[in-house]
């Protein structure tokens, strides 16, 4: 399995060691995607980005990739590696779905501090059809990520590159991500403060602004059924608002938590594309680095 690690050594302070920050990455992702937040994260803190098994530079696993396996095998990687609690985990979209299981099977004495960017704990499915909306187009190019990411030219078309090599476990692992949720979310139900007094951030990307530019490009350019556009349209009446109240209720693993909205263009999904320094920010916070700059 591929690793990356980055930023100042750990040190020891008053006898605990400085948290470690653990990316996890969202469904068919990998660590390509995180490199600018990483880099930001390393300038003040000592951060690992890596490849789920079968995404990017790492191999595939015989094991089925559910959320438990998933777990298992991030956690040998840590053990290997050499990389001892306490850890602070980022987890985007399907990501966040995976740290809850990570703080689920490891408990609050090894995370100490969680980031969980644009993941909603219940499913929120989009109509049928929604994708004939953008017809020869790219939702990268109609949501503005081609346009507004933080990446080099390099990086970028790295990212593009591990899309088309991440599909095959795509469509292996996503079939698996309902029965992943709903065991994480029947084991940590709502308010069930397993992480402790340990600092969350639950970052509100609003996916319902990707999918409004979906609906608006299809209008505009004649693209889909009429009823695909009647349906999309519809699911955007309440879209926000449900994924808005889902989100929350990540809030209730911790009695020190809070709630940050994208706004501008940060308002997508993958806000790690586009605003970069808001997810450095939350786990700057979570650290407790904010404070010592004042």
């Amino acid at each position: 399995m591929f690793l990356s690690g980055s930023g100042p050594e750990r040190q020891a302070i008053n006898g605990s060691l400085q948290p470690a920050v653990i990316i996890e990455a969202g469904l068919g992702s990998c660590h390509s995607e995180w490199v600018v937040v990483q880099r930001l994260i390393a300038e003040r803190a000592r951060v690992y980005s890596y490849d789920r098994a079968g995404y990017g530079q790492s191999e595939n696993s015989p094991l089925a990739p559910t959320a438990h396996n998933r777990v298992s095998e991030l956690s040998q990687l840590l053990e290997v590696a050499g990389i001892r609690p306490p850890y602070v985990l980022v987890g985007h979209s399907y990501g966040g779905v995976l740290i809850r299981e990570f703080l689920r099977v490891h408990t609050k004495e090894k995370v100490v501090g969680m980031v969980i960017v644009d993941s909603w704990r219940v499913p929120n499915p989009l109509p049928r059809g929604w994708f004939t909306l953008m017809g020869d187009s790219s939702f990268n190019a109609i949501v503005g990520l081609n346009a507004n990411h933080r990446y080099s030219p390099a990086e970028y078309a790295t990212v593009e590159e591990d899309e088309t090599r991440n599909a095959p476990t795509f469509r292996i692992e996503e079939p698996l991500v309902l029965e992943s949720m709903a065991r994480v979310n029947t084991e940590m139900p709502v308010d069930f403060q397993a992480l402790g007094d340990g600092r969350l951030s639950v970052i509100f990307g609003n996916r319902s602004a990707d999918f409004g530019k979906i609906l608006e490009f299809g209008i505009a350019h004649g693209c889909g059924t009429p009823e695909a556009r009647d349906n999309l349209a519809a699911r955007l009446e309440d879209m926000e608002q449900v994924d808005e109240n889902g989100q929350r209720a990540h809030l209730g693993l911790s009695s020190q938590s809070r709630f940050i909205r994208a706004q501008g263009k940060a308002q997508t999904h993958n806000v790690h594309y586009v605003a970069p320094e808001m997810i450095r920010d939350e786990v700057f916070w979570v650290l407790g680095l904010t404070e010592l700059t004042g």
